[in-house]
């Protein structure tokens, strides 16, 4: 077992429930992070010879072997075990059908392709184990027009809807970085096997579960939906300003430059309004008819930046935050890179970041996670070594 099932001297939630992992890359080993830091315990099936496809992406960890020392793979897979089984032929299949008999939960990403090319229906576990619950997270969900694709995170925020929100009015779309679709995949299968095994424990059966990340980014769009359902307005790309359009247009939620880098305004009603005019020296645009509604700023959008630039220009992204938000009550905040955040020191005071040691003296900053539980401690073990536990499960079964 890598590390204690027990948190603050308490058992985990999960501490009993088994997880057959049977998923690469980032949203379903995502998934199986979640479940093993609650105490579930979460083996990971991996083709050989070299495992899950995220060990060979970098950047790398020096001195670990090779496999072992992706961070991409060591950042989802924490507090697994590994078990090398080629499942996908036949006899590897036999194997992996039983396996799955001693199992709680089926994690996998198996597409509608390869499930057509192997020969697994849906219901090919559920019908044999009926207390099972299975989970496929996948692109596109196993039926529909985009079934049997393959994709990738702009693929994803491309069809889901992002790409054409980010970037400058008039010009091309931009691209966000990292693979938010596959994260936001993760948390959502996550929450769907915790509500199944909930439902189980009541009516004492399992269920097929499928979880697709274009669905879950179409169904985030709560302000943009509703522009275009209520009003008949479609959002366009605005840069680094707020909305222009439809009765949601405002002034004041803008990220603009200062003597450091980039400070961010969050300013969106009236009084907030008012408060910055006071703050810059123009209070005369308060009751200048050409800025006194939501929509006229909007229109003067470019120009208030302006102004709003010119008093920020000389100060630093801390100077502004501490006389913004102390001294006017102004929602604003600098904008951090990475290096800045993992020193932030709310971050600090609450541990969200931890140093983990790989081993041989390697030490990496890691995240826990996302909340703080008064009787329960995250459990997060150490990532496996490829087919680490191959011999523990195999010779057994």
């Amino acid at each position: 077992m890598l590390g204690s099932h027990q948190g603050n001297g308490h058992v985990l939630p999960l501490n009993g429930i088994r997880v057959l992992e049977v998923s690469e890359g980032v949203a379903g080993p995502y998934c199986g992070r979640y479940l093993a830091s609650m105490g579930a315990e979460v083996v990971k099936i991996e083709r050989p010879p070299h495992g899950d496809w995220s060990r060979e992406i970098g950047p790398f960890i020096e001195g670990l072997p090779i496999g072992d020392n992706s961070a991409l793979y060591s950042y989802n897979n924490q507090g697994k075990k590994s078990v090398l089984l080629e499942w996908t032929s036949s006899e590897g299949f036999q194997k992996l059908q039983s396996m799955v008999s001693e199992f709680d939960v089926l994690l996998e990403d198996w597409d509608l392709a390869l499930r057509d090319e192997i020969g697994i229906p849906s219901g090919k576990f559920i019908d044999s184990d009926p207390r099972l619950i299975e989970i496929s997270v996948t692109p596109f969900g196993l039926s529909g027009p985009y079934a049997s694709w393959k994709s990738s995170p702009i693929v994803q925020l491309a069809l889901g809807g992002y790409l054409y929100l980010t970037g400058e009015r008039g010009k091309e779309p931009l691209m966000l970085p990292g693979r938010q679709p596959d994260y936001l995949t993760g948390l959502n299968a996550s929450a769907a096997i915790h509500i199944a095994l909930w439902e189980r424990d009541r009516s004492g059966s399992g269920q097929f579960l499928e979880m697709s990340m274009l669905e879950t980014l179409a169904t985030l769009h709560q302000f943009t939906m509703e522009m275009t359902t209520f009003e008949g307005v479609l959002r366009m790309r605005n840069g680094n300003q707020w909305q222009r359009e439809s009765s949601f247009a405002s002034y004041g939620i803008t990220t603009l430059p200062c003597s450091d880098g980039y400070i961010c305004f969050g300013i969106s009603t009236e009084d907030q309004w008012e408060r910055l005019c006071a703050m810059i020296g123009r209070t005369d645009l308060i009751d200048d008819p050409d800025y006194d509604t939501r929509i006229k700023r909007a229109d003067n959008s470019e120009y208030l930046d302006t102004l709003v630039t010119e008093w920020i220009a000389d100060r630093t992204r801390q100077e502004i935050f501490v006389e913004t938000s102390e001294i006017w009550g102004l929602p604003t905040a600098p904008i951090l890179d990475m290096a800045e955040v993992v020193k932030d020191d709310q971050f600090r005071y609450r541990e969200i970041f931890y140093d983990q040691d790989l081993g041989d003296s390697q030490v990496v900053t890691f995240p826990t996670y996302p909340y703080i539980a008064s009787k329960m401690k995250p459990n997060i073990g150490l990532p496996p070594s490829l087919g680490e536990h191959t011999e523990d499960f195999l010779a057994t079964n």
